[in-house]
């Protein structure tokens, strides 16, 4: 009775002849970026290699950190790092488990999870060089992107999706806009949006901070103020935090050449007012300072 059975399917098989199906994705361009960088990797030497992505092209960069990982762990080969610079539209899980001495670079847009699990490295996602629309008002990644990072460096030129960040405890990311639920359950790391953010951002946040772009002054309605304060970083107790943002900016219009970010800097002492810091209760401004520069040297 559970099972349909008309004429017309009669001859079909109505149970189970094989005793798996073998993987449909085989991961072409991954095996292709192993066999590519296999030498640098066990020289230490590092490199930079060009490819074009799809968006069946799943996990890439995951094979080569488990290259990198098993001769070196997770930050051997930061000082020579293999460099990816790609184009074209990423699956899911661009990045995802990266190690320090691997570093992506994508000129297009990528899928959800970018970055989940990294420990290291750097990903970059700019827009291609012909497009002709403002990146901080476009979309560049998919949701729960830098989830479960322990470190490593974020910077997008556009906005992400849903639970950006959720328990990140130790990545840098710098972002032009997040969606709902950013820095969920957030326990260390720093994330920094350039611009407007769903509902809900920090909800369960125990750890790290971040800095918010307040433009639309809407953000005291959007943010879980169970676990954590906002200030603005104006004040003059946060001197140093705005000196630390304005250089994360810089990283961030250098790593993508974002027109955003450079309008930022270069009227950065009006856009300084309208941002944000964002912290758990728990945690002092002389403490999130000093993680803030550890974690940057």
């Amino acid at each position: 009775p559970l099972l349909e059975d008309r004429p017309e399917i009669s001859d079909k098989p109505q149970s189970c002849l094989q005793s798996k199906n073998e993987p449909f994705d085989k991961g072409l361009l991954a095996e292709r970026m192993v066999s590519d960088t296999l030498g640098a990797i066990e020289s230490k030497s590092g490199g930079t290699f060009h490819y074009k992505v799809g968006n069946c092209d799943r996990s890439i960069g995951a094979r080569l950190s488990g290259e990198i990982a098993s001769r070196y762990g997770n930050k051997g080969m930061e000082d020579k790092p293999i460099t990816l610079q790609l184009q074209g539209i990423a699956g899911q899980s661009l990045g995802v488990w990266n190690a320090g001495g691997l570093n992506i670079y994508l000129k297009g847009d990528a899928n959800d999870y970018v970055g989940k699990g990294m420990s290291g490295g750097k990903l970059v996602l700019c827009p291609p060089d012909e497009s002709q629309f403002k990146s901080n008002h476009t979309p560049i990644m998919g949701n729960t992107c830098l989830y479960g990072a322990t470190g490593g460096q974020l910077f997008a030129a556009g906005n992400v999706g849903e639970r950006f960040a959720v328990r990140n405890s130790g990545a840098v990311a710098v972002v032009e806009g997040a969606g709902d639920h950013c820095c969920e359950y957030m326990t260390g790391g720093i994330v920094t949006v350039l611009g407007s953010t769903g509902y809900n951002f920090g909800a369960g946040m125990t750890g790290g901070f971040a800095y918010v772009l307040d433009i639309e002054r809407n953000f005291v309605d959007r943010y879980n103020m169970e676990l954590i304060d906002i200030q603005r970083v104006t004040s003059e107790s946060l001197e140093s935090h705005r000196s630390f943002l304005q250089a994360m900016i810089a990283d961030h219009a250098r790593e993508t050449n974002s027109q955003w970010s450079r309008e930022i800097l270069e009227n950065f002492s009006d856009y300084a007012p309208l941002f944000w810091l964002v912290k758990p209760k728990a945690s002092n401004l002389q403490s999130i300072l000093a993680q803030a520069y550890a974690i940057a040297s």
